[in-house]
């Protein structure tokens, strides 16, 4: 493809990803899956200049001033800014953009000596949020907030979980690497592999085998945090694709049919716990996992009601911590989706509690573990304090006591005299995770 062409394929992607609500990755993915003629180098190019705009949208919007926020318009500003020619991409080619009108000759005009970063622009457009975004994660994060908000306008590594019970993690290194695909161990994690860049992990036989499944790893701290064990029953209440329901099956042994205990994934939605069989057959544990859709049968709940040894809540959230990975998700939350999500993090903390079993003689006390991707203190350490007001039966354990339990001989990130866990891709190199350990009393 010419230059042109990739410029007006990455116009038309960010044109869809502004006015619908699907995650980029989704149509970006829908839409190269239609085109399989275009080449890998190209689709490079063009996944880099949609994600390049969307990381730096604000900052364009800035540079635009009062012209319309078209896609076409950023991708022009996004162009002259980092020193490209515009001429060359909007050339009226068969596949290109139409040539500059006077108005957009002039826009390239008045830009053409101007850098994307400009000290004039106000903190919060520097650091891509808005600005009642930017406020309240300053009360987060003081004196490291523009290191912490920079960072998460840099692309994502790619993380693999290596499924122990299967293959130990040098042995799923070696047979990665005899497809040329080159790795090293993640930093905390003792089950992850990081990729050196961004590549088809589906076509290596690892994957195939079920050998290793793509998980950040973030995530894979907050599954060994839950501390599940070959005896126990546990609960994924929030399950989703099964990422997390994947690392705890490895760490209760379900992988070798050496446990004894019980694993059940629950979501809202039957679609998003479909989307675990492949996951499933893969790891050969189809027929391991319970696995419910809540809502559909009034009596579950009530069936194991205190049942659980551990009830890991990977909560519904705004994704902040993930905003690396899905720029577009920072214009998309407001101040009402906020609320609303808090809400919903309440309703899913009180009906895990209730599963959650309580402390009596000879039995230990079950745990409650509450989880976001999010960076935002009113998704994290406020839903907690709100639960435990009306919950006296519950208290809150130290995040470095049940990491010393469940990640021996592997240092605690310093939280300082904070109770709960706070992972962030500056400070971390993982996506952004909150995670807090509830023990229920008897």
């Amino acid at each position: 493809m010419l230059p042109a062409a990739r410029t007006e394929a990455a116009i038309y992607l960010l044109g869809k990803i502004t006015d619908e609500r699907r995650p980029a990755d989704d149509i970006v993915r829908a839409w190269f899956q239609a085109r399989r003629f275009v080449g890998s180098k190209d689709r490079r190019a063009i996944r880099e200049r949609v994600y390049g705009v969307l990381r730096s949208i604000n900052r364009l919007d800035w540079h635009l001033g009062n012209v319309p926020k078209t896609a076409r318009a950023r991708v022009l500003a996004a162009i002259v800014l980092e020193g490209g020619d515009a001429a060359q991409n909007f050339d009226g080619s068969t596949h290109g953009p139409k040539p500059l009108e006077d108005g957009e000759q002039l826009l390239a005009d008045a830009l053409g000596d101007k850098q994307l970063d400009d000290t004039a622009m106000p903190g919060h457009v520097q650091v891509e949020l808005p600005e009642w975004l930017s406020d309240k994660l300053k009360t987060v994060y003081a004196g490291t907030f523009m290191a912490e908000m920079m960072t998460l306008n840099t692309p994502a590594p790619m993380d693999l979980r290596v499924a122990l019970g299967r293959v130990p993690r040098d042995q799923a290194q070696k047979t990665i690497a005899k497809g040329g695909i080159k790795t090293y161990p993640t930093a905390i994690s003792p089950m992850g592999l990081r990729l050196e860049a961004h590549t088809d992990i589906g076509r290596t036989q690892a994957f195939r085998k079920g050998f290793v499944e793509v998980q950040d790893e973030g995530s894979q701290i907050l599954s060994l945090l839950v501390g599940a064990k070959a005896h126990m029953q546990v609960l994924d209440y929030c399950a989703g694709a099964g990422g997390k329901t994947l690392a705890i099956a490895d760490r209760m042994g379900l992988t070798d049919g050496e446990s004894k205990g019980k694993l059940v994934a629950t979501d809202i939605e039957a679609k998003r716990l479909d989307r675990m069989d492949k996951r499933l057959s893969r790891a050969k544990l189809s027929e391991k996992i319970e696995r419910h859709v809540l809502g559909s049968d009034e009596n579950w709940a009530t069936d194991n009601a205190d049942a659980f040894d551990r009830v890991l809540v990977d909560a519904p959230c705004s994704g902040s911590g993930t905003w690396r990975r899905h720029p577009e998700q920072k214009k998309r939350l407001t101040p009402e989706r906020l609320e609303e999500l808090m809400g919903m993090q309440d309703d899913v903390l009180n009906k895990a509690a209730a599963l959650t079993k309580p402390a009596a003689p000879g039995v230990p006390a079950g745990r409650l573990i509450y989880a976001t991707c999010s960076l935002l203190a009113e998704e994290n350490e406020q839903r907690v304090e709100a639960f435990l007001k009306d919950h006296a039966d519950f208290q809150l354990l130290p995040i470095a006591d049940v990491w010393a339990q469940t990640l021996k001989n592997i240092d605690c990130p310093d939280m300082g005299e904070s109770p709960y866990l706070r992972l962030t891709p500056h400070s971390h190199g993982t996506d952004g995770f909150f995670v807090a350990v509830l023990e229920r009393k008897g």
